[in-house]
């Protein structure tokens, strides 16, 4: 495998303009976003009068039904290239999304829930793709983080915008009929993009090697599946951060009520904050030594959590702080990274097996994340924050192991 050539430069022929029109489309689409994702599951209780349980089990059963679709989707964006199925899945959310005010039953919630996961899956998998036809290079790190950090504003924009309106039924089908609208939206925003991208595909994939890379040759690509398992663990850490840190927060460290919601917001106020600049100290060396530090940094954060019950709840808050925003730290030293290595790492014939590769075991880690903590949690606390540790600090041998044999993740590229 080898690093992208002209990693120095500019992808030719992208300006500046349609980064900023695809900046614009991921915006639009997150506020979307926001609006919906805290008030989901409220949505369907509320609003629709399901039951709660019965709710939580058709949307986990949608979930993992979507990650089926991933390597589907990275057949399409191999042969269909990924502006089209980054189109289709916004065309698929808005359906979707227009006709959660209409669910009745319980099999209409896990349909369509299906749905939209899937739509997910040829979003994520269809997603570093299409910004390696923009960026290349350690660029691609640049622009991976803008994204992130782009999401992170609409979807928190998008949350606070909602929750005047959360306290009705009509505020709440507002939610699902904007959502829809945004992805709509987005899909109209980007049409024109992707299809100058299109064009800057076409010409890549008449340079590269007309042969096919199938799914056997993915799977036997021994680093890259080791890339991927890297990128599994980096899923729990970053989930645990919002998945069980908040909850611990206030039931085991008995902080005050507040502390659950607050770690999360300064999570991602730190992480708007600090995203650009960390990925510009991270280009003066390799991507394999940042990462394998942010590993040793999540550890550290996992650590501090283990000195919350000796020092009892008056230190709650700035325990749970501290984590957070120590493994917020270690998200914004890794997955860019990890990412853009991932998709640079892989043959320009077959970036979307590679990609649904990536992002299926990704996606995988995050759907099982809640079940995989709650079970930890249940064995003791300094069990759950122990074995985190522990798997952070795996990262660090294996990216060893894979660094020399991915240039594009071992290599210092500016």
């Amino acid at each position: 495998m080898t690093v992208d050539s002209g990693a120095r430069e500019r992808s030719a022929g992208v300006s500046r303009a349609t980064r900023n029109q695809l900046l614009a489309g991921f915006l639009l689409d997150s506020l979307g976003s926001g609006f919906w994702m805290p008030f989901g599951l409220i949505f369907f209780t509320t609003a629709q009068g399901l039951p709660v349980a019965e709710v939580g089990i058709a949307l986990t059963t949608g979930a993992v039904l979507g990650l089926v679709s991933g390597p589907f989707a990275g057949n399409l964006v191999d042969s269909r290239g990924p502006g089209v199925v980054l189109l289709a899945s916004n065309v698929v959310r808005a359906v979707t999304f227009s006709l959660y005010p209409l669910t009745g039953q319980m099999w209409h919630v896990a349909v369509l829930a299906a749905a939209t996961s899937a739509a997910d899956r040829m979003f994520w998998t269809s997603n570093a793709p299409l910004l390696g036809l923009v960026a290349q290079g350690r660029e691609l790190d640049d622009l991976l983080g803008t994204q992130s950090v782009v999401r992170i504003v609409g979807l928190g924009a998008g949350a606070a915008l909602a929750t005047p309106l959360s306290g009705s039924v009509t505020g709440l089908h507002f939610f699902a009929y904007f959502n829809a609208a945004t992805f709509a939206l987005t899909a109209v925003i980007l049409f024109p993009v992707i299809r100058r991208l299109g064009r800057l595909r076409g010409e890549r994939r008449k340079a590269a090697d007309a042969a096919g890379t199938g799914w056997a040759t993915v799977l036997r690509d021994r680093p890259y599946v080791v890339l991927c398992l890297i990128q599994a663990i980096l899923s729990l850490m970053t989930s645990s951060l919002v998945v069980i840190l908040p909850l611990v927060s206030v039931t085991e460290l008995h902080g005050p009520q507040w502390l659950a919601g607050t770690s999360v917001v300064a999570g991602n106020v730190v992480l708007a904050l600090i995203q650009k600049p960390v990925l510009r100290l991270a280009r003066r060396t390799s991507r394999s030594r940042v990462v394998a530090c942010a590993g040793v940094v999540f550890c550290a954060g996992f650590l501090v959590m283990l000195a919350g019950p000796p020092l009892g709840p008056a230190h709650a808050v700035g325990i749970v702080l501290a984590t957070s925003v120590i493994g917020v730290i270690g998200e914004t030293m890794s997955v860019p990274l990890v990412v853009a290595a991932a998709n640079q790492s892989a043959p320009e014939t077959a970036k979307g097996r590679y990609s649904a590769l990536l992002q299926t075991i990704w996606g995988a880690a995050g759907a099982c994340s809640p079940a995989i903590m709650s079970g930890l949690l249940t064995a003791g606390y300094a069990v759950l924050w122990s074995t985190l540790a522990g798997l952070a600090l795996l990262t660090v041998p294996l990216v060893l192991l894979v660094r020399g044999k991915l240039p594009a993740f071992g290599a210092a590229v500016a």
